[in-house]
C-alpha cells in the first residue's frame, strides 16, 4: 500500500508539471517574431491539457514517448548550448564541445537523456545570466555572420522542440490517466514521470528567457526562420 501511495504522489507531481505546460501555452501569444509564430501554431495544435482521455497503454506507447522525449532533451540542450557558444571565449567553447562529445559517446539511452537534461539546465542558467547582465544585448549586434546564423538556427530548433513538447505533454497526460485507472500500472509510469519535467521547462522557457533571446536577435537583425508543421531541426555546428 505504501509503495502505491508513493507512486500516486509522483504522478500528482507529473500532473503539476503538465499544468505548468498549459499555463505556458497561454503565454505564447504575447511574444513577437518566432515566439509569436510558435504561439499561433500552438493554437492550432493539440492543447496538452485537452482531449487527452485515457487509452490503453502498452510498452510501445511508453517506449515511444520516452524516446521522443529524449530526442527533445537533446534538441533543447544543444540549442541553448549553441546560443551560448556564440558568446563564448575559445576556452569556454572548447569546454562546450567536450561536454557535447562526452554526452554523444554515452551508449545507454536513459543515461544520455538524463545528461542532456542536465546540460539544458546548466546552459539555460548561463543564458539567463547573459541576458540579465545585459551582455547579450550589448554583444548580439556585433557578432559575425556565422555566429548570428548559429543563433537563428538554434532558435529554430528550440521552437520545433517546443511544438513537440506540447504533443508529448498530451501523450504523457494520457499515459498517466490510464495508469491512474489501474494502480498496478503505476510501476511502468516511472520513465514517463522522469521525462515530463523537461517538457514543462521547454514549454515555459519558449515564452520566458528564450522569448527574450528572440527579441534581442530580431533587434540585431538576425534572421529567425519561421516554424511550420513540417519544419525540421538543423545540425548545429558549435
Amino acid at each position: 500500500m505504501t509503495r502505491i501511495s508513493s507512486k500516486l504522489v509522483s504522478m500528482c507531481a507529473a500532473g503539476a508539471c503538465l499544468l505548468a505546460m498549459n499555463a505556458a501555452h497561454a503565454q505564447l501569444s504575447a511574444l513577437g517574431g518566432l515566439a509569436s509564430s510558435l504561439g499561433g501554431m500552438l493554437g492550432k495544435a493539440v492543447n496538452p491539457m485537452a482531449g487527452a482521455d485515457a487509452y490503453d497503454v502498452d510498452a510501445n506507447h511508453i517506449d515511444t514517448f520516452v524516446r521522443k522525449s529524449a530526442e527533445l532533451s537533446e534538441i533543447a540542450g544543444r540549442s541553448v548550448t549553441a546560443i551560448n557558444a556564440a558568446f563564448a571565449s575559445e576556452e569556454q567553447l572548447m569546454a562546450k564541445r567536450a561536454a557535447l562529445a562526452a554526452i554523444a559517446a554515452v551508449t545507454d539511452p536513459k543515461d544520455r537523456a538524463a545528461r542532456y537534461r542536465a546540460l539544458y539546465d546548466l546552459e539555460a542558467s548561463e543564458t539567463k545570466r547573459l541576458i540579465d547582465s545585459g551582455g547579450m544585448e550589448k554583444r548580439m549586434a556585433a557578432l559575425d555572420g556565422e555566429k548570428k546564423k548559429l543563433i537563428g538556427q538554434a532558435l529554430l530548433n528550440f521552437a520545433i522542440g517546443a511544438l513537440q513538447a506540447v504533443e508529448l505533454g498530451r501523450q504523457g497526460k494520457s499515459i498517466a490517466a490510464s495508469s491512474a485507472m489501474n494502480p498496478v500500472e503505476l510501476v511502468r509510469l516511472t520513465p514517463v514521470k522522469d521525462a515530463i519535467p523537461m517538457l514543462a521547462k521547454v514549454a515555459i522557457d519558449v515564452s520566458g528567457f528564450m522569448g527574450t533571446v528572440v527579441k534581442l536577435a530580431k533587434s540585431a537583425d538576425i534572421a529567425v526562420p519561421k516554424v511550420g508543421v513540417d519544419s525540421k531541426a538543423v545540425a548545429l555546428n558549435v
